[in-house]
Order: structure tokens, then C-alpha cells, then sequence
């Protein structure tokens, strides 16, 4: 019989309706009376939070409590709130790699106890998804798909259809799972909008310029780019707005300009979710610019650009 370890940490799943809207109280415990599944199901209550407060101390610490038991059981599931669920996936992968075996994050968009709520549905796929023998690594189980957790996005607020990305294709695994520890908070992120200038901290070692299309520097920004790249050491990373295509700075004038002026890394086909969080990772586990961008980019010794 497989053994599956079910781990809440909070969300929409775990909410009842309060004077002042909507908080977390049921347990995993509480969620599972709901359920009934042929495996063999324990629980482990991480903690009880809307997933808004979520901070990298909390995903390093569900990648411990993962490393911990990971040997005792087949597979996991987290519940989780869906607002930074994919930032959640996106850590996990990073903290988890190559996971051999499926760990699988779902929540909900009502309540456990809401009247047709979608949370005994997905849950109940969540844990079957954990059981199959076929199944690894880390994706998100919501609205009767399974995405892979490097790729997944929030779409929508309301819908049960609240994620989109790509899904996950019972393939032959590859890889040595490999499990890390820490998360850096010297990533920031900043989405450019027309005109606005750049206001990065003094403790950013790293800084995701969110621009647009294919991506570039406009030029009224290039110069405090280039202060920040060549004279204060921030590693630059430019992603885009668009949802799709990725980028490609040596497509317009203002991308390879840019580059050419001082060190740029872009996020090609990641998420800016993944991107983040790979950031983040990358900088914990390097001490240099060249280290930095070679975990940036690199997965199974493939680069991910």
C-alpha cells in the first residue's frame, strides 16, 4: 500500500469565514475526514497561514520537513493558499531537484466546507497523483490537471481554473534528486512601467528587471542599469511582461545595446515565479557572478535559457 504524507500549510482549503473574511483554521486532519483514499494517508501541520504571509523561511522549511521523512514515504502533499502557490512550486523545485519521488501541491478556490466547493476534488487528485508509481518531482494538482511546478502560473483570481502552465507528462525520470537548504533574500523584483526610474535597495544582490516584449533597457534607464551591474555588483536579470515567447535580447537594438554596455542575464522561457526563485537559490550557493549565472541557467547539466 502506498504511503503518503500530507503536509498543511494553510490557504483558502483550510478557511472558515470570519467577521473580518476569510482565515485559516481546519487542520490537514480536518480536510482528510472529508476524504476517503486507499493509501495509507499521515499528516504533518507545518503551519496555518494565508499563503500572502508565506516568506522563503517558510518554503525552507517545508523542504526540510520533506527531506526529513522523505525516505519513509511514496509521495507528498502539500495544501496550500493558491495566491503564492506557484512561487511555492517554483522554491520547492529549486530546494528539491530531480525528485524521484512526486510531491504535489493543491489548495482551493473555496473553502473546504463551502457549499460546491472544489476542495475535496482536488485534493482527492492530489493524492492520487502522490500514490501513482509512475509520478515525480514537484508540480501543483488543481482543476483536474497537474502542472509542473518549474512552469506554473496563477491566471485567475475567482476560477477553479485558477492555473495554467506546462503539464505534466509521465515520462521516464532522470536525474539524482538533490536537496538544498537555502533560499537568499537579496533578489528583487521590479516590473517597469513606462517612464518610472529604478529604486533598488541597498542590500539587492540581484535584481529582475520584469521589461517588455523580448525584453531590453530603455534608454533613459540604461545608465543606473550600468551602475548597477558594472559599478555597485548587482547581478542584472531581465524577464519580461508577456506571458509567453520568453525573451531574447539580441532580437531589438535595445537588448543587444544594453548587453553590450554591461553584464546582462535574462530569464528566456522561465517564469517570473521560477525566475525568482532560482535567483534566489543560485545566490545562496555562489560566491561569484560566473557561479551565480552558470546554477542560474543550468538544470541537469542543460541550460534552461
Amino acid at each position: 500500500m502506498r504511503k503518503i504524507l500530507v503536509i498543511g500549510t494553510g490557504g483558502t482549503i483550510s478557511c472558515v469565514k470570519r467577521e473580518n473574511g476569510l482565515e485559516p483554521a481546519f487542520s490537514v486532519s480536518d480536510l482528510l475526514k472529508e476524504i476517503e483514499v486507499p493509501w495509507e494517508i499521515h499528516t504533518e501541520q507545518l503551519f496555518n497561514l494565508d499563503s500572502t504571509n508565506m516568506t522563503p523561511r517558510h518554503r525552507e522549511r517545508l523542504a526540510r520537513k520533506i527531506r526529513e521523512c522523505y525516505g519513509e514515504f511514496d509521495g507528498f502533499v502539500i495544501t496550500h493558499g493558491t495566491d503564492t502557490m506557484a512561487y511555492a512550486a517554483a522554491s520547492l523545485s529549486c530546494l528539491i531537484q530531480n525528485s524521484r519521488k512526486p510531491i504535489a501541491f493543491t489548495g482551493s478556490m473555496l473553502p473546504m466546507n463551502a457549499e460546491n466547493s472544489d476542495a475535496p476534488k482536488n485534493l482527492r487528485s492530489a493524492l492520487k497523483f502522490a500514490a501513482d508509481e509512475r509520478a515525480f518531482g514537484v508540480n501543483v494538482v488543481f482543476g483536474g490537471k497537474v502542472f509542473d511546478g518549474k512552469t506554473v502560473v496563477k491566471i485567475h483570481s475567482q476560477s477553479e481554473n485558477a492555473f495554467d502552465g506546462e503539464q505534466f507528462g509521465f515520462a521516464e525520470y532522470r536525474g539524482e534528486t538533490r536537496f538544498y537548504e537555502r533560499l537568499s533574500d537579496d533578489v528583487f523584483h521590479v516590473k517597469l512601467i513606462p517612464g518610472q526610474r529604478l529604486y533598488i535597495p541597498e542590500t539587492a544582490k540581484a535584481v529582475i528587471l520584469e521589461s517588455y516584449g523580448a525584453g531590453g533597457v530603455p534608454d533613459y534607464l540604461l545608465g543606473e542599469v550600468v551602475e548597477l551591474a558594472d559599478v555597485k555588483g548587482v547581478y542584472v536579470i531581465i524577464a519580461t511582461q508577456c506571458q509567453s515567447g520568453g525573451t531574447n535580447l539580441e532580437k531589438y537594438e535595445v537588448g543587444q545595446h544594453a548587453a553590450k554596455m554591461c553584464p546582462l542575464l535574462e530569464t528566456g522561457r522561465m517564469t517570473v515565479e521560477y525566475a525568482v526563485a532560482r535567483a534566489r537559490w543560485a545566490l545562496a550557493y555562489s560566491e561569484n557572478y560566473e557561479e551565480f549565472k552558470k546554477l542560474f541557467y543550468t538544470e541537469n547539466g542543460e541550460e534552461r535559457i
